[in-house]
């Protein structure tokens, strides 16, 4: 019963910290970034448990589950992060590409960064757009995701 309460618990802080950032954060593209990383920190805080019980650091009477190792429990987690890293970030330039006037679909490729951990590197966009909504958009992507805009293209769709 303890393992239930202190993830609640945990659950319930990390909203409570992601509310309070959020509640400081000023608007525009850092307040978007902000809820992105609210959402992941919710999302692991959620998630957690699942990790330790795969590791097996988390045990429960009468529950008997195969355990990973760590590595693999290490390398399971960076998959779900740069899947879900993936989902967001091309989220946010589909939603970009509306403000914008115009309609996409994107798929964004994660790489490890400078500093070992999962960052957008490439984005596949689709749709219609004029040619100054796709340097609009180009631009917005490299300046708030810092995907240049050679690893970015564009491939015009239903015109």
């Amino acid at each position: 019963m303890s393992a239930l309460r202190d993830w609640l618990l945990g659950v319930v802080a990390a909203a409570l910290a992601v509310a309070l950032a959020q509640a400081i954060t000023p608007e525009g593209a850092v307040k978007r970034i902000g809820r992105l990383a609210g959402g992941l920190v919710l999302l692991l805080a959620v998630v957690k448990p699942v990790g330790d019980l795969a590791a097996g650091r988390l045990t429960l009477p009468g529950l008997a589950l195969p355990t990973l190792g760590t590595e693999e429990a290490g390398q399971a987690g960076e998959e779900v992060m740069k899947s879900l890293i993936a989902q967001k970030v091309g989220a946010y330039i589909v939603d970009k590409g509306r403000e914008l006037g115009l309609s996409c679909e994107a798929t964004v490729t994660v790489a490890e960064g400078a500093s070992d951990w999962p960052v957008p590197w490439e984005a596949e966009i689709r749709g219609s757009w004029s040619e100054e909504q796709r340097q609009a958009l180009s631009r917005a992507v490299e300046e708030e995701l810092d995907i240049p805009a050679q690893r970015q293209s564009f491939r015009e769709e239903g015109t």
